[in-house]
Formats: C-alpha cells, structure tokens, sequence
C-alpha cells in the first residue's frame, strides 16, 4: 500500500495486486518457494541475514562516513566487540524485534510482512563521546521473488513494470539513505559487495519534502476558512435574530457573514421542508448517494488490494457472480455522468421558458461558466493544495511517507485547469479527479448541443447524434487498434496481441469524448423532462419498460462474470474481437438506458415503490454531501486506515 499511496490511483493498485498474485501463483512450484514456507535459513532473506552478510564484508564502497560508524557500531555489537553498556537491549534488540518476519499464508498471498514501524522509529540511543544520537528508520526492503541472488539472470523481474517481490519492513540507523545502502546491496554500476536477493529499497519519510512556504500558506488557509465559518456561525446563532429586520441585515458584510455560517450551511444541507414538490426530479439524490456508495465501496476494496494477507481468498471470492458489482463497479461513475447531463438541461431550459431572451443572452453565458467554476473549484482547490503540502507533511512520521515519487509538486498547478486526464498523466497523484477534469471538458461544448435544441429540438439531437456517433466510433476503433479488453480488465486473460495498455486510462477510461455517451443521454433526459409537462404510459408499456430497464442495467455490470473466471470465451475474447469491442462501446450505452427509464417513469408518477423509495426525503441531505464526500473520501483512507 505505501508503494501505491500517493503515487498511483486506486485503479491501478487494485489491477496491480491482482496481477502480482497470479504471477507468485506461477512460483509454487519452484524449490525455494516451498522452502521459503519451511522458512529455511538459505531461503528467507531476514535482518539477521543482512547483518550477517554485513559482518563478513567490508564496505568498500564510497559512502558516508555516518553510516559506516552507525553499520559498523552495530556489527561490532552483535559480534561482542566493544561493547556499549545498554545498545544490546535498547538498540539491537527492538532493531531485530521490530523487523519483519515471514508469515502465514503466504500460498494465499500474503507478500508484505511489515514488522513494526513505532517499535523502530523510538529508538534513540545516546552514544559516549558522540554528540549525535543513534536512531532508527524504517525501511521497505523488496527481495527477489524467488529468493535468487539480485545479480543473476532473470533477478528482480518485473511483470508490466511493477516488480513481483517479497517485502519486508527492516530497521536500520537513521543515518542511512536508501540510495547508500543500495550501493551496498545492488549498486547500478558493478556487483553488490556481497551476494544478497535485495531489489529495491525505501527508507520513510525520505521523499517527504521540508516544512516550506507552501505547507505554512496551506495551514493559513485552512485555519482561517476554519475560523471564519465558525466565528460567522456563532454570530449567526446568537444574532441572526436580532438584526432580522434591520437595515444591517441587507448590507453585503452580514451577506457575507450569512454565506460563512457554518450553522446557516449545516440547516440549509439538513433542510428538507423543500422535497418532493411537483417539478423536481425526486429520485436523483437517491441516485447520487448510492452511486457515491457504491464508488466508495470499489475504492475500499482497491486500497486494501495490496496489504492484505490472503489475497488469494478475494481471488476466489470474484467467482461468484454478486462480486461483479466491485469487479465492474465503473459503472458507478457513468451515473454521476448521466445524473449531470441531466440536471443542466432540466434546469436550463426551465430558466429559458421563463425567460428565453435573459437566460440566451452573452451574460447568462457567462455566468453559465463562471458559476459552474465557483461552485465546484474551491472546495476542489482546497483538497488539491492540502494533498499537495500538507497531507504529506501530516504523514511524515508514519509509514505511509514511504511515497516512491513526489509527482505533487509538479504537476498539482495542471489539476487546478482541469486537465490532469490528459497532461502529464503518468504523473498523476490525486489519482481519483479524473472525474472533474473529464466532467468539467464535457460542460464547456454543453451550449453545442443547448443552443440548437433551444432553436429548434431536432437541430440539437442531430448534434447530439453526431457527437454519439463519434465517441462510439472512437471506442469501437481503439478495442480494434490496440486489442483492449471489453473493460479494464483487473481478471481474466489477457489478449497476447493487447499493446499501449499503459495508456487506456487517458485514451478510454478518462476521456471526455468517449465518456460523453452517457453524458449526452443525461442531457437528452434533462430537456425531455423539463419540456414534456405530462406524460401518460400504458400500464402494460411500464411494466415491460422496468423488466427492460431491470434488465439493461445487470447485463453491463454483470456480463463479464465468466471473462473474471478466466474463460476466455468466444462472446468476449480474442476470437470475436468484434463483440468485445461492442461491449466497450454499448455497455454504457445499455446502462444509461436502463437509468433513462427510472428517472421518466418515476418522474411522471409510475415508479410504484421504487419511487416512493428513491424519493424519500431522507436521501436529500446524503445527496447533497456526496460532492464533498467524493473528495475527500481517498484522504480520509489515508489519514485513518
């Protein structure tokens, strides 16, 4: 998990960890796997191996001075040389103690063995006649898969270039760098000083850069957004009262203040005395509180992808069929695609039939950005700026600063513009805002297809046809060119001629223009039901219309069940590429018209209890958090998982 924390996107540590394992799946066979669980000497690579190595070697490579002292005051302890009244017990015991140990279930996929980091970080020793202290690090020592020497053919192999290793958390002294003691161990130029299964290795918190101006601003920030609201609130609490019909009570400063409230906020989320009036789409907010469920549920499930210890149990758990609902749970997004569509249009164009010349004119567009921009920005520039110098910062002294690359202070000025989906992506570190970026580009062409719909409804669907066609195209081209799979793929078998999957997430997966299938649907809906005031259906045509809508919705997610088996199977494999490459195309197609049928048959009163549920007040207020959940819900995994 450390390795992935900052750096990566849980999509790509759940697809990760899936394909290490099946790869330590592959090494069962082999000798030094089987004694790697006997846990014989020549095959578990432990701290006291290392020291053991250590103590037979002289460095002779060029580092430190402090770290030679430190290695070698450590050696000469464990060989009884020099004794230092107190280092065995405080020092070299809870080095050895705190050091990673091999477990149980490794055939179930147990690769991390982390030991104990608090146990290693405490460790301060004062040393006679030194002014420095002795202290510990921790480190995350990845070893050979098969335990061979790091030097020999095929050592340290990487699979899509990730290494399939062993981890071990080991304890040395804080002196040490990752880079020093890899020259020891696996120096880039020549052979290691002695022969060892050591990949790679990380010391915490060594990428986690100094308190700066940066960290300092963000804390200012937080602190008076923090302060504001809680003072605007006290006042609003205490006189709101008061100055109610008071000249003051107009003035732009108790205006201001009124905006701030925290206690004005929290009633108004809380505040439902407004539900269920007739020209309100009831259901949405139902529909967007457990579409945030459902993403948060599939981003749990990633992030413990790659620390837990029997992965192979979750393995086995994806063949039942219910496990497609995390497997395939992308689908979770293309709601809060449709959902968007819809809202822009339906609240458009009731703006328009009020007032069509006001709400056309160059103004109103105007404000149609700027709005869209103040709404959703800053509440998404303050997540960016914390996670960027501040996060890191907090996390300093625990594991979690074990971060590979430090790619936030880099690239967080290109998620400020909405464009980290496609600039600089390799790079990207809050991994999860595709969503905005992707969703905020197919808000700026919106008026291409507002605009003609206003002049005459058939001119916008014909652009909305066109751009349909387009992005169907594109998707169906790309599953050809590059023989992608149906979907992402986390299982099944990979197709041997698949090239640039490196890439699928800013070609496919992120893309405004393959995204905007179900966006253009959302917007159709939105105008359809903000321009049909009535609408009667059959009771016959309902009933067929949810068993189809029912339908339209579990074939996309639950389709690939037998590809997550591991069947490579003619309906969705290699020997029809053509219908793999229809899914990849229709799949979000075929949901959005299953949620088209559930938002026009709930809205003019034939949803039955299926309305009566989704549009219970009570998902009124979970909706209205779910945009602030969405943000922040990656940095609260971190911070207390």
């Amino acid at each position: 998990l450390i390795s992935f924390t900052l750096a990566q996107d849980v999509r790509r540590m759940f697809k990760n960890g899936m394909r290490q394992q099946q790869v330590r799946d592959e090494f069962r066979e082999f000798h030094r796997f089987s004694s790697l669980i006997d846990q014989r000497s020549d095959s578990f690579y432990s701290f006291n191996d290392l020291l053991d190595s250590l103590s037979g070697t002289e460095i002779t490579v060029s580092i430190i001075s402090i770290l030679n002292r430190d290695l070698e005051f450590i050696l000469r302890e464990k060989q009884f040389i020099n004794h230092t009244e107190g280092f065995f017990k405080d020092v070299l015991m809870p080095m050895k103690d705190s050091a990673g140990k091999i477990g149980p279930a490794i055939l179930k996929g147990h690769a991390y063995f982390a030991g104990h980091y608090s146990e290693c970080a405490r460790i301060d020793f004062k040393i006679s006649g030194r002014t420095r202290h002795f202290g510990g690090a921790y480190f995350k020592v990845g070893v050979d898969q098969s335990m061979q020497n790091n030097d020999q053919p095929g050592a340290c192999a990487t699979i899509d270039g990730f290494a399939i290793l062993w981890y071990f958390g080991m304890c040395f002294p804080s002196s040490c760098s990752s880079v020093d003691l890899m020259k020891v161990l696996r120096p880039e130029n020549g052979t290691a000083s002695f022969p060892n299964p050591v990949c790679e290795l990380q010391k915490s918190a060594e990428n986690i850069r100094d308190l700066d101006a940066g960290f300092w601003i963000t804390v200012s920030i937080m602190s008076a957004i923090v302060l504001l609201c809680a003072t605007s609130g006290l006042i609003d609490f205490y006189f709101s009262d008061v100055v109610k019909d008071k000249p003051i009570s107009k003035s732009f400063t108790w205006r201001f203040i009124m905006a701030c409230s925290l206690y004005a906020n929290v009633s108004s989320i809380f505040d439902v005395s407004g539900a269920n009036k007739e020209g309100q789409i009831a259901p949405i907010h139902c529909m967007r509180f457990f579409s945030m469920c459902w993403v948060v549920m599939c981003h749990l499930t990633a992030w413990n992808i790659p620390v837990i210890a029997n992965l192979q149990d979750f393995i086995d758990l994806t063949k039942d069929i219910t496990t497609e609902v995390i497997n395939n749970g992308f689908f979770s997004v293309d709601t809060f695609y449709f959902m968007g569509g819809v809202l822009l249009t339906f609240l458009w164009f009731k703006n328009y039939e009020r007032n069509p010349k006001a709400t056309n004119s160059l103004p109103s567009w105007i404000m149609f950005y700027v709005h869209r921009i103040l709404r959703l920005s800053p509440a998404f520039y303050m997540v960016v700026i914390f996670y960027t110098f501040g996060l890191q910062q907090m996390l300093r002294d625990t594991p979690y600063s074990m971060i590979p690359t430090d790619n936030c202070y880099e690239t967080w000025w290109v998620e400020l513009l909405y464009l980290h989906n496609f600039i600089d992506h390799d790079k990207l570190y809050l991994g999860y805002s595709w969503y905005l970026a992707s969703d905020m580009q197919m808000y700026l062409f919106t008026p291409l297809f507002i605009l003609p719909m206003a002049i005459k409804p058939i001119f916008g669907l014909i652009v909305a046809a066109l751009v349909f066609i387009i992005s169907t195209g594109m998707n169906i081209a790309l599953v050809y060119h590059y023989h992608w799979p149906a979907n992402q793929g986390f299982f099944g078998p990979r197709d041997p001629d698949m090239t640039n999957f490196d890439n699928y997430n800013m070609y496919m997966y992120d893309s405004p223009l393959i995204r905007c299938q179900i966006y253009i649907m959302g917007l159709s809906v939105g105008w359809f039901l903000q321009t049909r005031k009535r609408l009667k259906i059959n009771w016959f045509v309902n009933i067929v219309g949810w068993c189809l809508a029912i339908a339209l919705l579990l074939t996309p997610v639950l389709g690939l069940h037998d590809q997550t088996n591991g069947e490579a199977i003619p309906l969705f494999w290699r020997r029809n590429i053509f219908v793999r490459a229809m899914y990849s195309a229709f799949s979000r197609v075929s949901w959005g018209l299953g949620l088209s049928w559930v938002l026009i048959s709930c809205y003019y009163g034939y949803g039955g209890p299926i309305n009566t549920f989704m549009s219970w007040h009570i998902w009124i207020p979970f909706g209205r958090l779910t945009y602030c959940g969405y943000l922040i819900h990656i940095p609260v995994f971190i911070i207390f998982m």
